[in-house]
């Protein structure tokens, strides 16, 4: 388990490490922030980071078709993924 600190969110999915690397959250699937319900799941994702300064502790699961590094995030309270999940950010069959 590696500690990161998230730099950027780009959607409630994905973001950027404070290193440059690229993630995306594994198991989760949530609207791009131009669609109906981006910006709500980008907040959901931020905020959830947020309050501890940013610093998530990461498990690599695999990469994406586009480079980016699949991961499980969690902070102190728990895993971010899950509750994205428990959200209703789920894969929906995909």
């Amino acid at each position: 388990m590696l500690r990161r600190k998230v730099k950027k969110w780009v959607d409630g999915d994905s973001g950027t490490f404070t290193n440059g690397e690229k993630f995306r959250l594994a198991r989760v699937r949530a609207p791009e922030k131009n669609r109906r319900g981006g910006t709500t799941a980008l907040r959901s994702a931020s905020g959830m980071t947020s309050r501890q300064n940013n610093i998530v502790n990461v498990e690599k699961v695999a990469r994406d078709k586009y480079g980016r590094s699949l991961v499980e995030m969690s902070n102190k309270h728990g895993s971010i993924n899950n509750r994205l999940r428990k959200k209703g950010y789920t894969n929906k069959g995909r």
